[in-house]
């Protein structure tokens, strides 16, 4: 009998899985292979089928959707957290495009004139409102006359007023990219900031990522007016996207190798313990490279996009709900956002309906070097840390604590991570990903400029459909 490489490599001409067949309107098109049912894999499909194109997407888990994932179990009746992506800024067009196509409502997420919190050396202070407060930080003159908010403005925003926006928007804008040799804290210094100061706009964020990294988050977060949130949560938009689709979708495939030849390109996928394989004339990859590093032996990629696909680092990131009988900050004035410097506890965000009165949750999302040390501790245990740190930046957060939920993204192993980190160098990593090999293209988040954001997966799904039906054309 042939093994599997040697079956592959006489063409597999023949697809193993009967069970996925041409749709008979569509049996002349050329059939797509879309591995991940991710943002980035529903919209490839959807835009392909648009074009006339024959798609299967091969998703493993029994849902669609990703990193795009709501926590509603658990929590009082419509309370939902966000595991994964949280908010739609108003200037990510291809986002709000599907949002509307889709007729999903959206409410505002944010944008109240309650005061932030910055809890720092075991003192909470509110900005925002008034003077800059006293911070307990040795700073110079000028940093001291500038305020943690001019500080940030000088050095985080303003750099941004020179970036020109590419015309192609997946890639990092070059002047990003010139600035991607220095880490945070090497650049900062570099500037002539104090350790001080650096601490102060810091906290507990880790300061060893590429500082052209955040410049590219600052920009990709940029907003005209609004931060928007799906009304009954993000997860909506993948559920509509892939009930469109239909049948098209097929749940419980995983994924376990990628190939091409001259002639086409496959799939080799599990599914209820059984191996098989699906031939196509092109594969889309939207997986994370976090969990597709050893699935493309047969795929015939060049060494330098091996070298990303296998190095590629992944950010660990938790996210702890606490959820609290009623939203008693506001009552205090208080918006429920909060900066820290407290070990497993890097930033605090409130979600809930606007009256005070009602229930509400708080969530903690702990900066990169603490979620090893909260992943160490027992769930439970995670979760009492958490509390206690709630407690000590809003007071009163015990008091009214009724029911938590945590997730892991390093623990999933849909996923093993949550999205790319990027040490100084690296950002150019992000147009190697992105680029073709033969008849196997790549999407996702992690090959966009628009890392991290669902804005990212779209705008890659549609370079690959473009790419795609270029051929054809």
């Amino acid at each position: 009998m042939m093994n599997r490489r040697e079956f592959i490599s006489a063409g597999a001409t023949v697809a193993l899985s009967s069970a996925l067949p041409l749709n008979s309107e569509s049996a002349h098109s050329q059939r797509v292979i879309i591995a991940g049912g991710g943002l980035a894999g529903l919209s490839c499909a959807h835009e392909l089928q648009k074009l006339g194109f024959n798609v299967v997407v091969l998703e493993g888990q029994g849902q669609p959707g990703g990193r795009v994932h709501t926590f509603r179990e658990g929590f009082a009746p419509g309370l939902t957290g966000e595991t994964g992506a949280t908010r739609i800024p108003d200037t990510h067009e291809l986002t709000m495009s599907y949002v509307r196509e889709l007729g999903l409502p959206l409410e505002v997420l944010g944008g109240s004139q309650l005061a932030d919190v910055v809890h720092v050396r075991g003192k909470s202070f509110v900005v925002g409102h008034g003077p800059e407060p006293d911070w307990p930080f040795a700073l110079t003159p000028e940093e001291r006359r500038l305020g943690r908010g001019g500080l940030l403005k000088r050095y985080f925003n303003d750099p941004l007023i020179q970036v020109s926006e590419s015309q192609n928007s997946s890639a990092v804008p070059e002047s990003i990219l010139a600035l991607d040799r220095l880490t945070i804290d090497e650049q900062l210094r570099k500037n002539g900031v104090s350790k001080a100061a650096i601490e102060l706009m810091m906290g507990r964020q880790d300061t060893s990522v590429s500082y052209a990294l955040v410049l590219l988050i600052h920009l990709n977060a940029r907003i005209s007016q609004h931060y928007f949130h799906i009304r009954g949560g993000n997860d909506l938009l993948p559920a509509a996207m892939a009930a469109k689709l239909g049948s098209v979708v097929r749940y419980g495939c995983r994924v376990t190798s990628i190939g091409q030849n001259d002639n086409g390109a496959w799939v080799v996928f599990e599914r209820t313990g059984q191996q098989e394989t699906l031939q196509g004339d092109y594969v889309v990859s939207t997986l994370p490279f976090s969990v597709s590093r050893d699935l493309f032996v047969d795929a015939h990629l060049s060494s330098g996009k091996l070298q990303v696909i296998r190095e590629l680092e992944y950010a660990p990131v938790d996210k702890v709900f606490l959820q609290m009988e009623e939203q008693f900050w506001k009552t205090q004035g208080l918006s429920g956002h909060a900066d820290t410097d407290l070990a497993l506890s890097g930033t605090f965000s409130a979600i809930g309906p606007e009256s005070s009165d009602e229930r509400g949750l708080l969530l903690t999302t702990p900066s990169l070097q603490d979620a090893t040390v909260l992943d160490a501790l027992s769930e439970d245990a995670g979760i009492q840390a958490s509390l206690s740190n709630a407690d000590q930046v809003f007071p009163g957060a015990r008091k009214h604590f009724e029911a938590a939920r945590s997730k892991s993204w390093q623990f999933d192993p849909w996923h093993k991570g949550a999205l790319p980190k990027y040490a100084p160098g690296k950002l150019s990593d992000i147009a190697i990903g992105a680029r073709r090999q033969g008849r196997i293209l790549f999407a996702g988040e992690h090959t966009s400029r628009w890392n991290g954001w669902m804005q990212g997966a779209f705008e890659s799904a549609h370079r690959a459909v473009r790419e795609i039906a270029g051929d054809r054309s």
